[in-house]
């Protein structure tokens, strides 16, 4: 069902054609609308990123200079992920191989150069949890693609993580519930490890 087109975007909805834009518009680049949040989010997200890795250069580098001392490179590793619109693209995570790693997963550090992700726009600080293909919301993959993938959301901080959860954030969305959920997450990412993807 899933597959993707010859611009890497993910054919969503089984028809031959990827998916473009809000709404599951198919068709030329020129559909391709914005993502759930618009300007606003988008600056919530360069705004948070920008400081974490400011204020986190320091944990990165020392993270960085362990995982080469234990096992040499790579450091960080990329996986493909489906994000907004269904393009694919490459999500940055610290290696976790080895008992560093295990500490790295358990802390949720190992998610931090997502950071990185939030930036380039690959990503949001909040939205739906980042899947493969084959993960994709069978429901309502029509909604997951409207929104950017999250480096957090509320299928990090709740247990059992409900189908439900991304397509609600995408039908729910408001900035109040973006900044409560960053609120909730700080302390979340200890259990990260438990529902990244």
């Amino acid at each position: 069902m899933f597959y993707a087109g010859q611009d890497d975007r993910v054919d969503v909805h089984g028809t031959g054609d990827p998916a473009y834009g809000a709404g599951g518009d198919q068709g030329g680049s020129d559909r391709v609308g914005s993502p759930v949040g618009g300007f606003w989010k988008r600056m919530l997200d360069i705004g948070v990123a920008s400081a974490a890795l400011v204020l986190l250069t320091p944990l990165l580098a020392l993270v960085s200079l362990l995982l080469l001392a234990s096992g040499g490179r790579p450091i960080v590793l990329r996986q493909a992920r489906v994000g907004f619109a269904g393009r694919r693209f490459q999500v940055y995570t610290f290696r976790t191989a080895g008992a560093l790693g295990e500490l790295l997963k358990r802390s949720g550090i190992d998610g931090l150069p997502r950071l990185i992700n939030v930036l380039k726009g690959d990503m949001s600080c909040v939205g739906p949890r980042p899947v493969v293909a084959g993960e994709m919301p069978a429901g309502d993959a029509d909604a997951y693609v409207q929104a950017r993938p999250g480096m957090t959301g509320t299928w990090m901080l709740e247990a059992p993580i409900s189908p439900q959860a991304d397509t609600d954030y995408v039908h729910n969305w408001s900035m109040q519930g973006d900044i409560a959920i960053l609120l909730r997450a700080i302390p979340g990412f200890a259990r990260s490890e438990q529902h990244r993807a």
